[in-house]
C-alpha cells in the first residue's frame, strides 16, 4: 500500500493537529472494511480522532482510497468546524479522484518532488 499526503492536506493538517501516526491508523481502518463514508469515485471520509483528545474532537479526511494499493490524502478539517463537504468541494474531490484513477508510479514520484506531496512511510 502506497500512501502519499498532498501539500495542501499537510498544510490542513499542522493546523489541526494530525500526525502521520493518525493518518496511517486511518488507512489501516479502511484497510479492515471501517470505511466512515464513502463519497463515490475513490473518494472516502474517515474520521481522525487527535491525539488524545476523543473523537467528538477530532478531524476528518477526504482521501482517494484503493484498497491494498493506493491512498492520497487531499483534504482535512476539524470536526467541528464543519461537518460535510459543500457539493461544490465535493466535485473539485471527485475530479482529483478520477485523475488519480489512473496516475502511475512515476506521476507519484514526480508529485512527491515537484508538488510537495510526502510519502507515508509504512
Amino acid at each position: 500500500m502506497f500512501s502519499f499526503l498532498t501539500k495542501s492536506f499537510l498544510r490542513e493538517a499542522e493546523k489541526i493537529g494530525i500526525s502521520d501516526g493518525d493518518c496511517k491508523e486511518a488507512i489501516a481502518k479502511a484497510e479492515r472494511g471501517l470505511i466512515d463514508a464513502n463519497l463515490g469515485g475513490g473518494l472516502i471520509k474517515q474520521r481522525i480522532p487527535v491525539g488524545n483528545r476523543g473523537a467528538s474532537k477530532g478531524a476528518r479526511a477526504i482521501i482517494f482510497y484503493r484498497r491494498g494499493d493506493l491512498s492520497v490524502f487531499l483534504h482535512a478539517f476539524g470536526k467541528g468546524d464543519k461537518a460535510n463537504l459543500s457539493m461544490s468541494e465535493l466535485e473539485i474531490y471527485l475530479e482529483a479522484a478520477r485523475a488519480l484513477a489512473t496516475i502511475s508510479e512515476k506521476e507519484l514520484q514526480a508529485a512527491v518532488s515537484q508538488k510537495g506531496w510526502r510519502r507515508l512511510e509504512p
